[in-house]
Order: C-alpha cells, then structure tokens, then sequence
C-alpha cells in the first residue's frame, strides 16, 4: 500500500522537514512531529483510524551503543507485537539531520560556486571532530544510560482473552493500592540513573570516540550540530556568518536545486527506494 504519511521529528520548517519534504516530493506528505516520544503511538493511531497502514515515521539515528557496518541505508524501525513485530518506519543511520547538510557533498552540490574551498572545509571538519573527541564521549555516554521512555501503566492484574488485557482477580481498595505501589516501584526503578555507570560508560565509549571506530566516522556518529558550531570561526571567515546561517543557506540551496537530490547521497536514495517499494 503506498505511504501516505511520513512523521519526522522537530517542528515545522525544522531541517528535518524541509529536507524531507523535497526527497519525498510528490511520494508522501511529510509531517514534522516535534519530539520522538509518542511518535509510535500517534502512527498506530493514524493507521486504526484510517483503517491503512501508509502511515509512517523518521526517527534520528541518536548516539547508537553499538557501531555496525556503515551501510549507507537507513535502519528499519520496527516494534515487538505479540509474537511479531510491527513495522513503523526507519531511522537515520547517522546521528541527526545535521549529519548530512554538513557532507562535503551536500555543502558542494547545495551552494554551488559559493560553497567553501573542499580541501579548506574538511580540514576544517576535522579539526572540529579533534576539538569535539572528549565531549561527544560524554554525550554518547549520558546517551546510552539514560532510560528508554517507558509508560507508566494504568491497567494491572492478569491477562485476559486474545488481546491478553490484564485485569485483576481482586477489585477491593487495598488491592489496588499495592498494585499501584508495585508498577510505581517497577517505573523507578527502571527510569534510575546512577552517575557510576555513566562514569564507566564514558571509559568505555571515550577510545572509540578519540581513535576508533567513531572517530574515523564522526560523521555518522558525532552530533551534527556539534560539528557545525565547533566549525563557526571558520564559517565565519569564509563569509556564512554563524553555524545557524550557514545551515541555513544549505537548506535553501536543496530547497531550490531542480536535481533530485536523492542522488546526493546513497542513504537519500535508499529512503526513496524503501518509501516507493511500500
């Protein structure tokens, strides 16, 4: 069935719309949705109501635990659904949108004769990856142990029927009391943070950040917008002003480009394969 809509995180005019919404022209309606928590939520409610499933969703690559095979395609995000999963859409493979306006090939084919001298802009980035090696460590770490978004549950007791409701034996005041103690102790439980964990993570991570795997693939695993506020002295000197500026100019220039710019990059084009292959 083919897609109707796609979410996409930040707000309206956000660059992850904007980008969006010229490699998808004319495949979908793109729907900037703010934040990423309750996004799965609001897609399965779209496809109860309309009783299709061409309701998607986009979500940031983030800081991932793991390194995998840079693939060049996007994730597939998907949930667990009984003993199946349920298909929502994919996520980056990089960090953010940032990720991908700040691509040397981007900057070139998006401003043209006033894009910055190549040699000049990727030392430039790579002097920003240099300065960013210990904080972008930190960031991954506080990343990686924060707790999943998890919903504080309402319903409690056994499950009952098909749908495997749960729904409890007894009904009295007393029951329910300790069972809201008990999914309340669960949820805290789960959503604990302790600051000797992120200190171990930040060991762990800070190597790969510095010289490995992260390292030689900052552009997939550092923050974009890190790298492009990290880069600003340099943006300024070449005439884009701030990083904020500078961004901007990029999405305008994919804005107005009568190139499909799906042909940019191999992960652009392998969106609009998996979005026209639904």
């Amino acid at each position: 069935m083919p897609i109707g809509q796609l979410f996409c995180e930040g707000g309206e005019s956000s660059p992850d719309g904007r980008v969006l919404s010229t490699l998808l022209k004319n495949r979908c309606r793109v729907v900037p949705f703010g934040g990423r928590y309750g996004m799965g939520d609001r897609i399965k409610a779209a496809r109860a109501a309309t009783g299709r499933d061409g309701v998607f969703g986009i979500l940031d690559g983030d800081f991932v635990r793991a390194c995998t095979t840079v693939a060049n395609r996007p994730r597939v995000w998907e949930i667990p659904d009984g003993t199946d999963t349920t298909h929502l859409g994919w996520r980056w493979e990089r960090k953010e949108i940032e990720n991908y306006l700040i691509d040397p090939v981007v900057v070139e084919l998006a401003l043209g004769t006033n894009a910055p001298d190549s040699d000049e802009y990727i030392r430039a980035m790579e002097g920003a990856r240099d300065a960013l090696t210990i904080y972008q460590a930190a960031r991954t770490a506080l990343s990686n142990c924060r707790p999943r978004f998890q919903n504080l549950k309402s319903a409690f007791g056994r499950p009952r029927g098909k749908e495997q409701h749960p729904f409890p034996d007894e009904l009295s005041e007393s029951a329910c009391r300790n069972s809201i103690d008990e999914l309340v102790r669960k949820f805290n439980e789960a959503q604990h943070v302790r600051t000797c964990d992120v200190e171990a993570r930040f060991a762990e991570i800070l190597p790969e950040c510095s010289v490995g795997e992260r390292y030689f693939n900052y552009l997939h695993y550092f923050a974009g917008k890190d790298l492009m506020i990290a880069m600003e002295g340099f943006l300024t000197r070449a005439g884009f002003g701030s990083w904020a500026a500078f961004r901007e100019k990029i999405l305008i220039g994919i804005e107005a480009t009568p190139e499909d710019i799906a042909d940019w990059l191999p992960e652009w084009k392998a969106l609009q394969a998996e979005i026209d292959s639904l």
